[in-house]
């Protein structure tokens, strides 16, 4: 089975972890956070890689099995498009596909920022995500667990789709000269946070321009390019780039958030969240960097009518 019908047949029923579990956890975690500082700048358009089930998204660690085995597929209407394609430009009131899977363990935070397994529990849970947003406006509705839309709709906080698309087209290829346009573009954040915005972000990247932002990264003090290629939730190649550990987020919790890109084409693969050597997992200190989550993206280069319709 190729990886991209793997990918199609991701489940969109599967089930949310316990929120009343996993909210104590959560919480710390998220004040850990606050006090490294604003990682990214606001909160993630619904378009964007997130970890899908927003009690679940954090309270997270353990090794997991990167590679996805085959599920019973929900549907045989989903048709995959080239991902990151020039597709023709949608119009204004077309909707945008992402599929989004996260595997990530079972593992809760009970004692500070420590993750503890669960007597019992599975090595992992499957979460998927499926969003529409709007190519002109910025509108953004999700699936909910349960195959309804939700009434709620959301709006990206970097800008409609259209906008950031036109936007990248324009972005010069010398690395300095990227990095100053980018920065009147997305006005929030760091050098590396707006890349990574760009990567997880925009539905179409030509290759020149995922290329150039490539480059532009290896440029930015403190950035990491891994030597050794990881997976993402698919199982399928990557490069892991993220930051230095020597930071106040990471020295704090001993987690290490990574942008995974494809090794030969740099298209936007996913993220994974590392426990890095001297955390601590059931009060025993960890002696090699261990695997808290993974995610997979999926997008479609056609554009659809309506919220809900899947290419």
């Amino acid at each position: 089975m190729d990886e991209m019908t793997t990918l199609k047949n991701f489940r969109p029923d599967a089930p949310a972890a316990d929120r009343a579990r996993l909210a104590p956890g959560r919480q710390r975690l998220l004040d850990a956070a606050a006090a490294r500082g604003q990682r990214r700048f606001g909160p993630r358009p619904g378009w964007k890689l997130a970890a899908a089930g927003a009690a679940a998204g954090v309270a997270v660690a353990a090794v997991l099995v990167a590679q996805v085995t085959p599920v019973t597929p929900t549907t045989d209407t989903h048709r995959v498009e080239a991902e990151h394609a020039t597709s023709p430009e949608p119009t204004d009131g077309q909707w945008l596909y992402q599929k989004i899977l996260t595997r990530q363990s079972t593992l809760n935070f009970r004692d500070d920022l420590n993750p503890v397994p669960e007597k019992g529990a599975p090595a992992y849970t499957e979460f998927t995500r499926e969003t529409w947003t709007q190519y002109g406006s910025g509108k953004v509705r999700d699936m909910l667990p349960h195959g309804v839309l939700d009434p709620v709709i959301g709006r990206t906080d970097g800008g409609s789709p259209k906008k950031l698309r036109q936007a990248v087209r324009q972005l010069p290829s010398e690395p300095q000269e990227l990095l100053r346009s980018l920065s009147a573009v997305i006005r929030h954040g760091d050098d590396y946070e707006r890349i990574q915005y760009t990567f997880s972000s925009a539905d179409t990247i030509p290759f020149e321009v995922r290329l150039s932002l490539f480059r532009a990264l290896k440029t930015i003090p403190g950035v990491v390019v891994r030597p050794q290629l990881v997976k993402d939730a698919m199982g399928r190649p990557a490069l892991a780039v993220h930051r230095s550990d020597d930071n106040s987020f990471t020295r704090q919790t001993h987690r290490r958030d990574e942008l995974l890109l494809d090794p030969k084409t740099y298209e936007y693969r996913g993220e994974r969240t590392m426990m890095l050597v001297g955390g601590v997992i059931d009060s025993k200190v960890t002696t090699e960097e261990t695997l808290i989550s993974v995610s997979a993206v999926q997008r479609f280069a056609t554009a659809v009518n309506e919220p809900g319709v899947r290419p």
